[in-house]
């Protein structure tokens, strides 16, 4: 079954009248700066943009008295992440006389970026709201991230706030949209899925008077490539070798919706499994699939029997994430754009995870969090509930013995500046104590230390987990 949700995306633009210091030239040049000298700080009041383009530092502390240089490129370009991402044309390049000083401050009013956009390629663009950030340092490195933008329609123009944490020793800005590459569309199919020891099908049988394990995935990702199989290594083998099952099954579900809508499909394959009898059924849940999970068992009936509940890494009632709550939302922006990036999704999947309230029922205590903990805890037959958390941030790019490129170069933003309600440690998701949580009766827990993406196929996890199933 193919779903695709498709949404078009407005906000009105706030003023930058209201900006600490407006320097703005947008003259249209090339975007080697011809044509556009450095500008002195200037009272924001009543300064026009000129072409639409602009740049604002927003935050005092980061260098009074720097002057920029602005350019917008109509046909510039920059690299995207991944190849399910395409660049519109269009860059806005800022320079600063001097490089930017530390700032403290965490929160995203740093730099305010302010550009035109092809009204031609609005549909597309409204769809995905994403743009690239590159800052480039006095030091001769940069960092690339992706940010949602914030789009004034009736303008054809968008905005992004860059954070302050990222701008220390920042001497350069550039920003681009990115949109998704309609070759390389996510489309989803739901539906149950079939281990045959060598690969997964999406057609098969189940057998019966067997133990039986059901995988279900996280965000950005499918049974598929959460539990993978390779030439020389097949993950669903070791779980079944590790944790003794005999058979092995999976779903994929549509990630980017609410557990309210994906729990009654999974509800419906696991009904299935149970009327072949199996000798045993544990489903092992990794991430958000603990969630959907939740929302399928109050849909099993009352005589249905789970042996075993195995969450890896779940952001579990009712703790969730802070990170979906709104004061925290740009930084549930930024975070799920990373993921993006990192796992060659296109970037309108994290418009439509925002868009459809699935993030928005992960947040600290949210009423789908309160429901999923009140069903489970009527249950007349609660599963066993394993839970396994993990400790390290993800390493998007893995050096010699080192990690050339972490999330935790995020770490003051996504977590650890006392303002995001976000408790250390985490797995670069989700928080340890999620993963490990006291709201759900009975359960026993182990933390590994394994980032988000590493908890469903390591040996360690398996052999702790083999040990605590019944």
């Amino acid at each position: 079954m193919h779903r695709r949700l498709a949404k078009v995306s407005s906000s009105i633009l706030g003023t930058l009248a209201a900006s600490v210091l407006l320097l703005a030239t947008g003259c249209g040049k090339g975007s080697d700066g011809s044509g556009a000298n450095f500008a002195p700080n200037l009272a924001s009041s009543g300064t026009g943009l000129r072409s639409g383009a602009g740049a604002a530092i927003l935050s005092p502390s980061l260098g009074t008295g720097v002057a920029v240089r602005v350019t917008y490129d109509p046909h510039g370009l920059v690299a995207p992440p991944n190849d399910a991402w395409e660049i519109v044309p269009g860059t806005l390049r800022v320079s600063f006389s001097a490089p930017l000083r530390a700032s403290h401050d965490a929160g995203p009013g740093g730099v305010r970026l302010t550009f035109p956009y092809p009204q031609e390629r609005s549909e597309e663009i409204l769809a995905s709201r994403e743009l690239i950030v590159i800052a480039r340092y006095g030091n001769g490195s940069s960092l690339r991230w992706p940010e949602l933008g914030d789009f004034d329609i009736a303008r054809a123009r968008v905005t992004v706030d860059v954070p302050s944490a990222l701008l220390d020793g920042a001497t350069t800005l550039t920003a681009a949209i990115g949109v998704a590459n309609r070759h390389k569309l996510h489309e989803v199919e739901t539906g149950p899925r079939y281990w045959t020891g060598s690969d997964w099908q999406k057609t098969g049988d189940i057998k019966s008077g067997v133990d039986t394990v059901v995988l279900i995935h996280g965000i950005f990702s499918s049974v598929e490539t959460a539990f993978p199989t390779g030439y020389y290594y097949k993950c669903p083998n070791d779980i079944a070798y590790y944790e003794k099952f005999k058979q092995v099954l999976g779903f994929d579900y549509d990630f980017t919706q609410p557990p309210q809508t994906e729990g009654p499909l999974f509800a419906a394959f696991v009904k299935k499994i149970l009327n072949a009898q199996p000798k045993s059924l544990t489903i092992e849940a990794h991430s958000y699939g603990s969630v959907v999970t939740l929302a399928a068992l109050s849909k099993l009936g009352s005589g249905a029997k789970i042996a075993n509940l195995v969450t890896l890494g779940g952001p579990l009632p009712l703790r969730g994430t802070p990170l979906a709550e709104k004061r925290n939302g740009w930084r549930m922006d930024m975070m799920l754009g990373l993921l993006d990036w990192y796992l060659e999704y296109p970037p309108d999947v994290v418009d439509q995870m925002l868009g459809s309230g699935m993030v928005a029922s992960l947040a600290t205590n949210s009423d789908d969090l309160k429901k999923l903990l009140s069903d489970y805890k009527g249950l007349s037959n609660k599963p066993h509930f394993v839970q396994v958390a993990g400790t390290d941030w993800i390493c998007f790019i893995p050096g010699i013995g080192s990690c050339t490129y972490s999330e935790e170069t995020f770490k003051k933003i996504l977590v650890d500046d006392g303002k995001t309600g976000v408790t250390l440690p985490w797995d670069g998701v989700v928080e340890t104590l999620a993963a490990e949580s006291k709201d759900i009766p009975d359960a026993v827990a182990s933390e590994f230390k394994l980032s988000h993406t590493k908890l469903e196929c390591d040996r360690d996890v398996m052999r702790w987990v083999a040990k605590q199933l019944q």
